[in-house]
């Protein structure tokens, strides 16, 4: 069981971070909780604004993706074989992805009148690391890899 509460905590930050970067990625325009930060439409703005933030969108988006993605590997390959060293890397993956968007999150709700969704980032954090303790608690996982002499 513990191991399948650990699958849906990876899964759910795999599948939440690749379709959050589709959304910055492929968006032509800001999101809503932008033009409440800076209190301005997406059509006020000029086009070198404009540009500037669907580059910093789609900068955001891709790593978001590339976080999606490289965790939902790590779930196909290393975790059905119960290697520990996976735990960590989804973790780690997920968490340097998760904080600094999460903080630049709470900064603009924060200090804007927008309702920026930081509360995501930190759902995120909290379920890689329950991932963690489940998956390095489960009784079959491979602690040691058997190392050959010559």
């Amino acid at each position: 069981m513990k191991i399948k509460i650990a699958l849906f905590c990876y899964g759910f930050n795999a599948l939440g971070l690749f379709l959050f970067g589709l959304i910055y990625t492929f968006s032509p325009e800001f999101l809503p909780f932008h033009s409440d930060a800076i209190s301005k439409s997406w059509g006020d703005l000029a086009q070198s604004y404009q540009v500037l933030y669907l580059g910093m969108m789609k900068t955001e988006g891709a790593g978001f993706m590339s976080s999606g993605i490289a965790i939902a590997f790590l779930l196909a390959i290393p975790f059905k074989k119960r290697e520990v060293w996976c735990y960590w890397a989804m973790t780690i993956v997920g968490v340097v992805e998760h904080i600094p968007s999460m903080i630049g999150a709470m900064n603009t709700s924060q200090l804007t009148p927008a309702s920026s969704p930081w509360q995501l980032n930190l759902l995120g954090v909290v379920l890689l690391i329950i991932g963690l303790f489940l998956s390095l608690s489960h009784k079959k996982t491979i602690t040691k890899t058997p190392i050959t002499r010559l």
